[in-house]
């Protein structure tokens, strides 16, 4: 009874808060799990401890845990600048699925999106409700400055749509490819195996295969093999073709 309209609540304020209003055509499908753990009574106030699970079932994946926020049946959320449990959580990982997309439509595209969760968990961290903040300050910071991905996935991105111009411009394909293996070899040096980095390949291990074999780019099929072994077989056979 206490979360009989929670989920509504959550989807309708996701699809109804302007957090890039300024940007048209943006559409993102967020999937959004949230595991309740206990409610604990103090006075009148009802507060929830739980986890959560964000997924766009692509690329982008966020384990959320250390939920803490008050909540009472049928209360309604609205959209603020300052800090606010339950909506400021929302507010953050709506930014970070916000700005991971803008990265692959301009390079660095989603840099704002990306301080602004940061922010939020700057206030979340100083604030009575600080339970996993911390956490989430250091996910959002380590994404905003693995600018090698980040701009990995914009090559890609860049590559694929001039692919599928009505006039296709190889240069650009190429140039793109080329940034993308450039930056791929300087993330596997400074930070090694990297969870965002898997998690992109392996929604895109296909796609990025098959281009590469066809701009026959050997080099960075085999570096490919080596960081994302649960995929080797598939560059291992773009290899041989």
């Amino acid at each position: 009874q206490l979360f009989e309209t929670l989920t509504e609540d959550i989807e309708n304020y996701l699809l109804n808060t302007p957090f890039a209003a300024d940007i048209g055509d943006l559409s993102i499908s967020i999937d959004c799990r949230i595991i309740f753990e206990t409610v604990s009574h103090r006075g009148s106030q009802n507060t929830i401890n739980a986890q959560a699970i964000f997924s766009n079932k692509l690329d982008q994946y966020f384990y959320a845990k250390a939920i803490q926020f008050p909540y009472d049946r049928g209360r309604k959320m609205y959209f603020t600048t300052t800090f606010e449990p339950l909506t400021s959580f929302l507010d953050y990982y709506a930014f970070m699925f916000i700005g991971t997309e803008m990265d692959t439509y301009e390079y660095m595209g989603g840099t704002n999106f990306l301080n602004r969760a940061i922010e939020l968990a700057d206030l979340g961290k100083d604030s009575d409700w600080s339970s996993g903040w911390d956490d989430r300050w250091k996910k959002s910071r380590k994404l905003k400055n693995n600018e090698y991905l980040r701009s990995m996935r914009f090559n890609y991105f860049a590559a694929m749509d001039a692919l599928s111009a009505e006039k296709v411009d190889i240069n650009i394909v190429k140039t793109s490819m080329n940034a993308f293996y450039e930056d791929f070899i300087t993330l596997d040096k400074k930070i090694g195996s990297d969870k965002e980095t898997l998690h992109f390949l392996k929604a895109y291990h296909n796609n990025i295969a098959e281009l590469l074999s066809a701009l026959e780019m050997v080099n960075t099929l085999n570096l490919l093999i080596f960081y994302d072994h649960d995929h080797k077989e598939v560059y291992e056979s773009y290899l041989k073709n």
